[in-house]
């Protein structure tokens, strides 16, 4: 399992996925408690295909949206990587067993005639190697390849949108200011990347590298049916459209959530974390209560005070 090839998942491995997921990623779940509106929004059966915005360094997001989908909905996502982590021996496999493939259109095609479940970021890396000023806006140039594939195959679009991990870390020197510098130029020989795709210098918690846990939020949008598009008598107009279509549903919900974030009581991780205990407390407590109920019925007085 490199990757490069998609391959169906068994319902073993899909069953591993949904345990490993749930326990492995408890603990971020805990520390950022995302909140995630419209999941009645999303197809009981593939293909569907989720597209959404990328944040800064990508996966501090993605792998609490795909924990929560396979806990509330069930699903095995299966997402479209770009390809130079499947050049990295040990990340490659790391995130082929977790679903991910090679982003071609190849994989993307087979995927959707197994009626998958499909994540894919139309910004690609571009959009993870973020420039100053960039959080949360939706930077997917003139791509359209999404867009026509969903047409193509009659897949549906659920556009998503997701605030907060793009202020995980600050930008200190972003690509645009060193790409043309010595180890600008010598970084993209090496990776084999466009200069807009280098990464940008970057710090998380004081000056290290360590995230600040932010809370995030997702929207899942009403899906889109691409029928319609299908009809067009000129599919790269349509795939434009659609695309234009799906483009605006997501910076609106960036809008919404990001309204949303400044006024939620409970952003500040102290807040977070209260709200977390209370709530484990008051669960413990009411299982407590229950059983002594449970008990105190069953004691031979108490049985013998019940009506025959």
């Amino acid at each position: 399992m490199n990757g490069w090839t998609y391959k169906p998942f068994s319902d073993r491995h899909q069953q591993r996925l949904r345990q490993l997921w749930a326990s492995t990623l408890a603990p971020w779940d805990f520390l950022i408690s995302p909140e995630f509106e419209g999941l009645e929004h999303i197809p009981a059966k593939g293909p569907v295909l989720f597209v959404g915005n990328h944040s800064l360094m990508a996966l501090l997001d993605g792998v609490l949206m795909v924990r929560e989908l396979a806990k509330s909905r069930g699903i095995v996502v299966r997402s479209l990587g770009y390809h130079l982590h499947f050049k990295t021996p040990l990340w490659g496999r790391l995130l082929a067993f977790n679903g991910a493939v090679d982003g071609t259109r190849d994989n993307c095609a087979a995927m959707m005639k197994a009626g998958e479940f499909i994540l894919v970021y139309p910004g690609g890396a571009g959009e993870v190697m973020k420039r100053k000023g960039e959080q949360h806006t939706v930077r997917w140039k003139n791509r359209t390849g999404f867009a026509r594939m969903a047409i193509e195959h009659g897949a549906t679009i659920v556009p998503f949108s997701t605030v907060g991990a793009d202020d995980c870390f600050d930008i200190l020197v972003d690509n645009d200011q060193y790409q043309k510098t010595r180890i600008g130029r010598w970084l993209a020989k090496v990776l084999g990347a466009k200069p807009e795709e280098l990464p940008p210098i970057i710090k998380g918690m004081g000056p290290t590298l360590i995230p600040r846990p932010e809370k995030m939020y997702f929207r899942f949008h009403e899906p889109i049916d691409t029928a319609a598009y299908a009809k067009h008598p000129d599919i790269e107009e349509a795939a434009w459209e659609l695309r234009e279509q799906v483009e605006v549903t997501v910076q609106s919900g960036l809008s919404a959530l990001l309204a949303r974030r400044e006024n939620d009581p409970d952003r500040s991780l102290r807040s977070r974390v209260r709200q977390r205990v209370l709530g484990w407390v008051q669960a413990r407590s009411g299982d407590i209560l229950r059983r002594f109920a449970h008990e105190a019925d069953d004691t031979p007085v108490a049985r013998a005070q019940q009506p025959e």
